[in-house]
């Protein structure tokens, strides 16, 4: 059976991103997507597996680096046969080197956290628990590594909180100068409509 093969704009339309993040993260992450004869890319059905993954991590807020950490068990998962249990898709071990990790899919990993649960909450959950793997092989370097991505993630996260609720409290003070303002002119008024009655009754 001949291979399908996706040109870039077809490939863009299937994961619902455009031609230049995809070729940026390609660059980036340092994926082998083949060119043809004539130098273009295409990408084949496990390329596009590959990038949908990469998209769902990115949907949850992870940076390329992270991503880029974890890219080995996403090229390993896309090679597991169709027919294996989702269990051995989820959960599988993978060797680099001499060091050994545990990497989990993503999405199950979200499953913990409630469906209403903030952007926050997911993200902490998925981290802890990569960082928990990283602590049972005893990989010094990948924990480190993600303790730094850690760490600017959550800051992120912090800035576009506290933006939002200083916009908020930004609405909040504008309201209450205006009902003040609102509350002082009827005073105004009113004081203005007694001393002419008062005017009017003595005259």
């Amino acid at each position: 059976m001949a291979e399908i093969r996706y040109i870039i704009s077809d490939a863009s339309k299937q994961l619902d991103v455009e031609p230049h993040v995809l070729r940026y993260w390609e660059e980036e992450l340092e994926l082998e997507i083949p060119r043809n004869e004539l130098g273009h890319r295409y990408f084949r059905a496990e390329d596009l597996n590959t990038l949908k993954n990469i998209k769902k991590l990115k949907d949850q807020g992870l940076q390329l680096k992270a991503i880029k950490m974890l890219l080995p068990g996403i090229l390993e998962e896309d090679k597991l046969p169709k027919h294996e249990s989702d269990q051995d898709r989820t959960s599988h071990e993978l060797t680099h080197g001499n060091q050994v990790t545990t990497v989990f899919k993503q999405e199950e990993k979200m499953e913990v956290a409630k469906p209403t649960g903030s952007k926050l909450q997911q993200f902490q959950i998925f981290l802890k628990d990569v960082l928990e793997d990283a602590l049972k092989e005893n990989n010094e370097e990948l924990k480190e590594t993600l303790t730094k991505e850690v760490a600017g993630e959550m800051r992120c996260l912090f800035k576009e909180r506290e933006a939002l609720e200083e916009r908020r409290y930004k609405k909040l003070d504008e309201t209450i100068r205006e009902m003040q303002k609102m509350r002082q002119e009827i005073a105004s008024s009113s004081s203005r409509k007694l001393f002419k009655f008062r005017k009017n009754k003595m005259g």
